[in-house]
């Protein structure tokens, strides 16, 4: 099942939003760039969290994709292109847990189609090698957004969105709770495009490209288990109307838990601030009297969930 829009809301849309990148870093160089010079901007990437990387297609050899020593970081078809090459995550996603990853476009995007998503392990991977298509999306095992802003899956563009190019910061939130997925353009928000992903046992990432010299890099893979500690982040972080708010008025302790572990919630650009605000908070509340029965060094304790779980064989 997929979300759609109306198709006055499909105009508004592609009229009001393109493409673009993350920071002003990418419109220092104009005109294509060689993946092997790819610009080093850094912007989006202060949170060094990774907790997957690619896994190579074991039919394919260097003349189809090329990946970084580290696994974060692949260039399709590398010297030319005759077809589609395809990566996947090599950790499956699992029921009742969040995920969320992003990928940076490093090159220009054209062709065929560049796509962003998920599919599952019954994605046939290797038939498209020799052809030019959109690979995830195209049956009903995957799902997927262009760099045209089509959302594909099952072979139909189920809705439209805002694309990518070079430069942009493509975020991917599935929710296996729940059992949705939505897409992030540059860590906006672009709404839930797909229900029921449910319905498969696993699902993975993956990324597929059919334009030459194309460049990815995984910059932030995170998952955490499905709690109440979760759903009352997004009730709380729904409750905060104005977005350009840098800094909600919430408890110290809370909006440290909040800010470090759950910064995609928040509804501000990034959620980062500055140290400083918080120390200050801090020093303040010490100063504060307290009630009787209220011990300070319990309310100014921080939370010590971590959201960030690292799953054990037996959660397979």
């Amino acid at each position: 099942m997929y979300a759609t829009m109306e198709s006055n809301n499909r105009k508004q849309v592609n009229s009001k939003y393109q493409a673009r990148p993350y920071c002003p870093c990418w419109s220092k160089r104009s005109g294509p760039v060689p993946w092997k010079n790819l610009n080093l901007c850094t912007c989006g990437e202060e949170q060094n969290l990774k907790e997957w990387s690619w896994e190579r297609p074991p039919y394919v050899g260097s003349s189809w994709l090329v990946l970084t020593n580290d696994l974060k970081q692949v260039t399709f078809h590398p010297f030319y292109s005759s077809g589609t090459a395809v990566v996947r995550g090599n950790c499956p996603m699992i029921h009742n847990y969040h995920y969320y990853w992003e990928i940076k476009m490093l090159t220009d995007t054209y062709g065929t189609d560049i796509l962003i998503g998920v599919g599952s392990n019954k994605v046939n991977i290797s038939d498209p090698q020799f052809t030019f298509t959109s690979l995830i999306g195209q049956d009903e095992e995957s799902y997927g957004l262009s760099y045209t802003g089509a959302v594909r899956h099952n072979s139909k563009v189920t809705r439209d969105s805002v694309g990518f190019c070079r430069g942009t910061i493509i975020g991917v939130r599935v929710d296996l709770w729940n059992g949705t997925l939505e897409f992030y353009v540059n860590r906006e928000p672009q709404g839930i495009a797909f229900y029921n992903l449910r319905r498969h046992q696993v699902l993975f990432p993956m990324i597929s490209s059919t334009a030459a010299q194309s460049s990815m890099k995984l910059i932030y893979a995170a998952s955490w288990q499905a709690s109440l500690l979760v759903d009352s982040a997004k009730i709380l972080a729904a409750s905060i109307k104005n977005r350009s708010l840098m800094r909600p008025k919430l408890p110290p302790g809370l909006w440290q838990t909040l800010r470090r572990q759950f910064w995609l919630t928040l509804p501000t650009e990034g959620c980062f601030v500055d140290d400083t605000d918080v120390d200050i908070e801090l020093e303040a509340a010490k100063a504060m009297p307290l009630s009787s029965g209220m011990k300070r060094k319990h309310w100014l304790k921080p939370s010590s969930t971590c959201l960030f779980l690292q799953k054990n064989t037996d959660s397979r």
